[in-house]
């Protein structure tokens, strides 16, 4: 057997047929097509929006290389892949370049995909971008790098062959089917000047949720188009809330709603709010160190403007136009529209009652003075804070994302920039719950897109459900000290299966021997290709903490 330590979360101990870390539970939250749109109303005296829910799209063939490019001898190359996306208004093909070669630069790998019309050849792809790729890595030589929200300005002939194409938008990286990602990247799009202006004054956010419901997909287009129409407002800079005030635009943090239910839960009076809501400030590693800063800045010592990021593990999405009256939110009906993620978040403190309200594509909060001097506290030490709801004002929290999870059994490392947060069952994913001792949770370790497209949900939930139903079932009415359980299942193809178990802080063999005798026994769907998740068990409240 072996031991490991986790960053002071105690010592699991691998027994014969291992298991894993209640650190962190998670869910990956992919990208996910075919938004639903709401029409939710843009201040706290109106109710709360309706959900529609539209099919989402779903990948069609595989992705197919068409051509390796060198574009900087031995030391950078572009592949062209050729691939379509199955919608319920017809194919869409497309053409993906992937760069290999930034990354040991520090640059994230950068993907440009872009939409094929009805008559474009398959081999017709525009060779112009490998000139664009050479230029980004001389960029890069120079310690040049762009990120999340960056963006690039071109002289030169336009991109594309369409005439305003010369800015680029760098969004958060979007998996392909078939498209192998051996390092960081990006996906990126191309944008008219007018609306990499209007994303750099009212947030890049805002300008990928406004492509999103305009190609009708969440959270954002991974691909160009370039018949599109712009989603930029002539004179818009002048007519919005967020650009007349002093801002921190950051990168590495997000904002969301999470409400119970989702847009379909409606407050029965007036407040957009209903009771248990929470808006939440997600800081990610890469954000920490910017959002001290911005909290530090003499200018927001009575309050702060932050423009964000999207947030990754949010399944909808706020956007804006001018002259809308109600806001509108993207969606996307299979991760349900429980968390909304915006584009701005405004925090401030008030000499009045305390308020909050959505303005626009963002979320805006006024707290009392010694509330507020509390969370900024917060915002410049680092550290987490929770204000409880009061009234119609939902409750807030400031929570830092954790996006390294390290395997117990196995040591390996699992990155997930979305962050790994926690999944209980619940609802009809939910075994019946036959044992208050014993408290389970979910770590996927194959992205929720992969798991879509190789097995169905109700096949997974049945092997989760059948997991914890023998763990509840076997400590049954048992007494002794708090222990931690994980069990690791991966499912194979030909209705294969593989399970691990750990526990700490010792491993009771014959407790993990009666077990995994049972899990053996459960006969494991068919799937498409490999699916691995861990089901974490707190026992009689868990074990205590480590050194």
């Amino acid at each position: 057997m072996e031991t490991r330590r986790i960053e002071g979360q105690g010592t699991w101990i691998t027994a014969r047929r291992g298991a894993r870390s209640a650190l962190l539970a998670a869910a990956l939250a992919a990208g996910c097509a075919g938004p639903a749109n709401e029409k939710p109303p843009a201040t706290t005296s109106a109710p709360s929006p309706r959900a529609e829910a539209p099919a989402c799209r779903s990948t069609g063939s595989r992705a197919q290389m068409l051509l390796r490019e060198e574009v900087v001898p031995g030391k950078l190359s572009v592949a062209v892949y050729s691939h379509s996306l199955t919608t319920p208004e017809g194919p869409l093909r497309f053409w993906t370049y992937v760069s290999e070669g930034l990354w040991p630069l520090g640059q994230r790998e950068i993907r440009f995909s872009v939409k094929r019309e009805p008559d474009d050849a398959e081999g017709a792809f525009d060779r112009q971008l490998f000139k664009l790729y050479g230029l980004i890595y001389e960029l890069a030589e120079k310690g040049q790098l762009v990120d999340v929200h960056g963006r690039s300005q071109l002289g030169g002939p336009p991109l594309l062959g369409r005439d305003d194409f010369h800015c680029i938008i760098y969004g958060p990286p979007q998996p392909l089917e078939g498209i192998p990602a051996e390092a960081p990247f990006l996906s990126a799009v191309m944008v008219t000047c007018e609306e990499e202006d209007i994303g750099g004054q009212a947030g890049y956010a805002r300008i990928l949720a406004r492509l999103g419901a305009d190609a009708r997909y969440y959270p954002t287009p991974f691909w160009t188009d370039r018949k599109r129409s712009s989603v930029a407002r002539p004179g818009e800079a002048d007519q919005s809330l967020i650009t007349r005030a002093q801002r921190a635009h950051l990168r590495g943090v997000s904002v969301r709603l999470e409400r119970k239910g989702g847009l379909a839960n409606v407050s029965p009076t007036q407040s957009f709010f209903v009771p248990g809501d929470r808006i939440v400030l997600r800081v990610f590693p890469r954000g920490a160190d910017d959002l001290k800063e911005a909290a530090a800045a003499k200018d927001n010592e009575d309050g702060i403007v932050m423009m964000l990021e999207m947030d990754p593990g949010s399944g909808s999405g706020l956007y804006w136009y001018p002259g809308q009256t109600l806001a509108s939110a993207i969606a996307c009906p299979a991760a349900g529209t429980d968390r909304v993620t915006g584009n701005f978040l405004i925090l401030a403190s008030s000499k009045e009652v305390s308020k909050a309200g959505v303005t626009e594509d963002g979320f805006v909060m006024m707290f009392p003075v010694d509330a507020w001097k509390r969370i900024r506290e917060a915002l410049l030490s680092g550290k987490e804070i929770s204000i409880p709801e009061q009234g119609d004002m939902p409750a807030f929290a400031v929570e830092h994302v954790q996006t390294t999870y390290v395997n117990p059994i196995d040591g390996k490392r699992y990155e997930s920039e979305g962050g790994w947060e926690e999944v209980r069952p619940k609802g009809d994913g939910a075994a019946p719950k036959r044992n208050d001792q014993v408290e389970a949770s979910v770590v996927l370790l194959t992205s929720e897109k992969e798991i879509a497209e190789r097995t169905t949900v109700e096949d997974a939930v049945a092997v989760i459900k059948q997991i914890i139903t023998i763990v509840e079932a076997e400590v049954g009415v048992s007494k002794g000290p708090g222990t931690d359980l994980l069990v690791e299942c991966e499912l194979f193809p030909g209705k294969k299966k593989k399970f691990e178990m750990a526990q700490r802080p010792t491993v009771d063999e014959r407790f993990a021997r009666a077990i995994y005798d049972k899990l053996e026994k459960i006969v494991a769907p068919e799937v498409k290709g490999p699916v691995k998740f861990q089901v974490v068990f707190k026992i009689r409240g868990g074990s205590p903490p480590g050194p």
